[in-house]
């Protein structure tokens, strides 16, 4: 009879200390004047490794706990466990709260207590606001004050004017009002520009405008025999003497042969009259 008494004893005492090993330690590392966006860190301190509890039975981030707590992060490492609080709401009056309480589930399906721990958290209000901040009567808010946009109006209206103005002139510049002084490829090259946006095009024009800016480099009428005459005279035109050659064969094929061939392409025109005009600002 003694022995069944001795051995109820030993197994309450040792369920009584496997009890005690399920309930985690909690820390704060701020426990008053805390205000509206403050941090408290909350320290656990486990009775077993991070690695022994199921991590769905852990506390959920990014998410608001009760009236006063968000919890913005949580780490942990061995047997400690940090969760992040932030102070999310105002009192009244100094105001002592609690953090949650969590119950964290072992993969043994045994369960550890995390308890609450107390901390105050700081009025905004002076005391004397404190007391009538209940009745405090809201204001109307203040009607929108309007701003002069005439002037603005104006000055965006002349400087649209002024810009539409120039660019019409920069326009007409370009389309002939420039002054006729060119040197005869940049003046080809204008001629071809034009042509190309004129819905009206006379036959042969662009073989005739390239042809026109050689004879007048040269000062005489340039014809596909003599082109070597006309290298030796313009040496800088050398570098393009194939694709001249070219032109003046399409040109000669077009103009003096009985079964005439269709002109030279308006592109491959325009492409040499910009090739002789960069050589021949650079002359």
């Amino acid at each position: 009879m003694i022995m069944k008494i001795l051995i109820g004893l030993i197994l309450t005492v040792c369920s009584t200390t496997l009890m005690a090993e399920q309930i985690a330690t909690v820390n704060l590392n701020r426990a008053w004047g805390l205000l509206i966006g403050d941090e408290v860190v909350l320290q656990i301190v486990l009775p077993v490794t991070v690695d022994k509890i199921d991590v769905t039975s852990l506390p959920q981030t990014d998410k608001r706990y009760g009236t006063w707590l968000y919890l913005k992060s949580l780490t942990s490492s061995d047997k400690n466990i940090s969760l992040t609080f932030q102070v999310v709401n105002v009192p009244i009056n100094t105001t002592e709260v609690q953090t949650p309480e969590f119950n964290f589930r072992q993969l043994n399906d045994e369960w550890i207590v995390v308890p609450e721990s107390s901390f105050i958290i700081g009025s905004l209000l002076a005391e004397h606001e404190a007391a009538v901040a209940i009745n405090i009567e809201l204001k109307q808010d203040h009607k929108p004050t309007l701003i002069d946009t005439m002037e603005s109006e104006k000055n965006i209206k002349i400087f649209s004017f002024l810009t539409l103005l120039f660019s019409l002139v920069l326009l007409a510049w370009h389309l002939g009002w420039r002054p006729k002084n060119r040197q005869p490829f940049a003046h080809a090259v204008h001629q071809l520009t034009r042509m190309k946006w004129s819905r009206t095009k006379q036959q042969n024009q662009a073989t005739r405008i390239l042809h026109a800016a050689f004879n007048q480099t040269a000062g005489t009428i340039v014809v596909y025999s003599e082109l070597s005459q006309l290298i030796n005279q313009v040496p800088w035109l050398q570098p393009l003497e194939q694709e001249i050659a070219q032109f003046y064969a399409l040109s000669a094929n077009h103009f003096f042969t009985k079964a005439a061939e269709q002109e030279p392409d308006l592109r491959i025109v325009m492409k040499l009259a910009k090739a002789c005009r960069a050589k021949e600002k650079l002359a």
